[in-house]
């Protein structure tokens, strides 16, 4: 069998880019699996089995691309990443893995970065995906009077990240739930693997402080300002420090908002750095802040890189989140946050061990329900489905544009109802049972 798998790849700063690397292995032990990337650069260790090939995505090499079996898009949420994958998916169906449900903040980026989508192409998409009423709040937005966190609650743009897709991953039931009635969906658990080049465990010596810290990409959702309020309005914040790793939005005013609270001496914004750096911090660290609210409704890959380390995290009790067993994070309730956020500090300092508890249990949750190996399992099988999921996605496209061109010159109601209603039965989903992990009960697909 012979896949592609377009990515991002190392050194890209993307989580995505850093699961691709640890999955190619189990997926190249099985398979002849062609890496596809548009950057101009990329360092990875390629295992027998496994190529890269660079693509322009203006003038792809569509001859080669067409000789595999099956392609994987690997799609997110960052413009600079995924938009000529996206581009490439419009072009060539395949099987996206889709890593956020709302993927508002891709098509806001490609138009505000400047990437490949101009205003007038934006808005036909937001009116062709969520009506007239999405075009107003579009136009809102780009006029600035509407942030990309509100204007994604209501026009997610999700099918147009999958406007081609033969079939789509998710890695939760609320993305599993949330995707519509005609295209087919599978789930599998999310896994990101160990660390890469994990360093040896030392002892550390008993600290006074207790070290929090926050890493990834830090959006307005990880409510880094939330936190900073809650330790800056704490009895006891001097028994804490906080250390915040990773590219975050208005980096200038969270500077400013920390000396504002008073908390330069107990608060760092270190930026981007590198994984050496961030594994020698969390080897240091006593619990993890992991706040996301709003949920962009899929699993996270920091969830499951923290839980490698066995640490314990506070955790928006939303989405994916709220699923997590009860002994494997702490909860922080989206309409109480201040409150929540204090209550575990002072829980932390009162009994560390509980808190302790959380981390090893998480660690063995993440060990037994996301495991590379099942993963890699998930994507092999759903490889072998795709002839049928390719005559399916066929069988349906014609029948569209049948029912579209017998439109343009049908005036019968009787005539436009019978097409549309043979088009609803050539889409509408069953339910089978499909070979891929599920973190509960029996594993399930949703499929043509």
């Amino acid at each position: 069998m012979k896949i592609n798998l377009f990515s991002p790849l190392p050194p890209t700063r993307s989580e995505i880019a850093r699961a691709t690397a640890n999955l190619l292995p189990l997926l190249s032990a099985e398979a002849e699996v062609v890496l596809w990337s548009s950057e101009p650069k990329w360092d990875l260790e390629l295992p027998k089995g496994a190529t890269v090939r660079p693509y322009d995505g203006k003038r792809p090499p569509w001859r080669e691309i067409n000789d595999a079996d099956v392609t994987f898009y690997q799609m997110g949420n960052d413009p600079r990443y995924h938009h000529a994958i996206w581009e490439i998916s419009r072009q060539h169906p395949g099987v996206v893995i889709l890593h956020d449900v709302m993927l508002q903040h891709f098509f806001s980026g490609l138009v505000f970065q400047n990437i490949g989508l101009n205003r007038r192409e934006y808005l036909e998409l937001i009116e062709r995906y969520h009506g007239p009423k999405g075009r107003v709040l579009a136009e809102r937005h780009l006029h600035g009077l509407l942030d990309t966190e509100e204007l994604a609650q209501s026009c997610p743009l999700t099918e147009a990240a999958i406007e081609n897709a033969l079939a789509v991953v998710v890695h939760s039931e609320s993305a599993f739930a949330a995707l519509p009635a005609d295209i087919s969906v599978a789930l599998l658990p999310l896994a990101v693997g160990p660390p890469r080049a994990l360093s040896p465990a030392t002892e550390l010596p008993p600290s006074k402080v207790c070290r929090l810290t926050m890493f990834g990409f830090l959006g307005p959702n990880r409510k880094l300002p939330s936190l900073l309020q809650a330790i800056a309005t704490f009895e006891h914040r001097d028994r804490f420090r906080l250390d915040v790793y990773g590219t975050m939005a208005e980096a200038e005013k969270m500077e400013q908002l920390v000396c504002r609270l008073g908390l330069s001496e107990l608060v760092t914004l270190h930026g981007f750095v590198s994984s050496e750096v961030l594994d020698r911090a969390l080897r240091e660290t006593d619990l993890v802040v992991n706040l996301r609210d709003p949920s962009m409704g899929e699993a996270s890959g920091s969830q499951l890189h923290l839980w490698h380390y066995g640490l314990p995290s506070l955790v928006t009790r939303k989405a994916w989140y709220a699923a997590l067993p009860e002994n494997t994070v702490a909860f922080v309730r989206p309409e109480h946050e201040r409150e929540d956020i204090q209550g575990h500090l002072a829980g932390y300092l009162a009994d560390p061990e509980k808190y302790r508890a959380l981390g090893r249990n998480g660690r063995q949750y993440g060990t037994e329900h996301h495991s590379l190996e099942q993963y890699a399992t998930g994507l092999l099988k759903l490889a072998e489905h795709a002839p049928e999921f390719r005559a399916r996605w066929i069988a349906g496209n014609l029948a569209r544009n049948a029912a579209s061109m017998i439109g343009t010159w049908a005036s019968e109601e009787d005539l436009t109802r019978n097409v549309a209603e043979q088009v609803r039965q050539l889409t509408a989903r069953s339910f089978h049972p499909m070979p891929v992990a599920r973190p509960t009960s029996t594993a399930a697909a949703k499929t043509l």
